[in-house]
């Protein structure tokens, strides 16, 4: 009897990267001292928050702790009764699943549309914000924001500069987001979070140590559209002008000109 209940156990641990939590045991069958007699034989182990994660489960701690957090945040729900996106790892906790920068992360932050939990487990947060599906992926197994939307919420949620510094030059670095896009939105949060807004000051500001050698294509020309704005808006109005004089010019998608405009700036001033 008690094999078969392992065995139901597993297969619910299965389906949620080898973690399952004590309220879920005990849907099972098992029961606290079931567990504990597990655990004692080396079959698993509690992570936190009364999860249990298999001993045969390959999920790294890395991936293991906020997934640990999420089943912790509904205990009593197997993972196939919830919506991941009921609760999306976020702000400090993201940037560190996805390594970006070393911010720091004394809770498990998550975001969710609603309020729909009831008491949090230690160490856990969840805020109340909306999620467009654009801002939300799977990475390791864990619904996370993605490395745009994290560094968003990091300067909405006052983290030091410096931290936010890291995370922004390593998603620039590695190419994880389009400098273009985060340019367009953390400028409006400029003046309320206390940082320059001005293309060559923002860029100086937040990714001082950045070779624009090192860059993707796309990442150096929006490099190169943020500290040389002027430079590139003057080069895109002459090419526009150029390409209405050409048969069938003026048909050219504005964005493939900008691209070309920043493009052409960036290496004539080896950006």
């Amino acid at each position: 009897m008690a094999s078969e209940l392992f065995q139901q156990l597993t297969s619910v641990a299965a389906g949620q990267s080898g973690l399952v939590t004590g309220a879920q045991a005990a849907r099972t069958g098992l029961g606290k001292a079931e567990l504990e007699r597990l655990s004692s034989g080396g079959l698993l182990f509690e992570l936190d928050w009364d999860v249990h994660q298999l001993t045969s489960s390959p999920l790294a701690p890395r991936f293991a702790y906020p997934y640990a957090a999420w089943l912790a945040l509904a205990p009593d729900k197997f993972a196939s009764e919830r919506t991941r996106g009921d609760a999306v790892l976020s702000q400090g906790s993201a940037a560190r699943l996805h390594g970006l920068g070393a911010v720091g992360a004394p809770v498990m932050t998550f975001l969710a549309p609603i309020q729909r939990f009831g008491r949090l487990p230690r160490a856990v947060e969840v805020n109340v914000d909306k999620l467009a599906p654009p801002d939300v992926m799977v990475l390791g197994g864990v619904t996370v924001t993605t490395p745009h939307r994290t560094i968003v919420d990091l300067v909405r949620s006052h983290t030091d500069h410096g931290e936010v510094r890291g995370a922004i030059t390593d998603a620039v670095l590695r190419d994880a987001v389009d400098l273009a896009r985060l340019y367009d939105d953390l400028v409006p949060l400029a003046d309320h979070h206390e940082f320059p807004a001005e293309g060559p000051e923002f860029a100086g500001y937040f990714l001082p140590e950045v070779d624009p050698a090192s860059l993707s294509p796309r990442n150096r020309r929006a490099l190169t559209a943020v500290v040389l704005a002027d430079r590139v808006d003057e080069t895109e109005r002459a090419l526009a002008a150029a390409l209405a004089k050409v048969p069938g010019g003026d048909r050219a998608d504005a964005q493939t000109v900008r691209t070309l405009a920043a493009d052409i700036v960036g290496r004539s001033e080896q950006v």
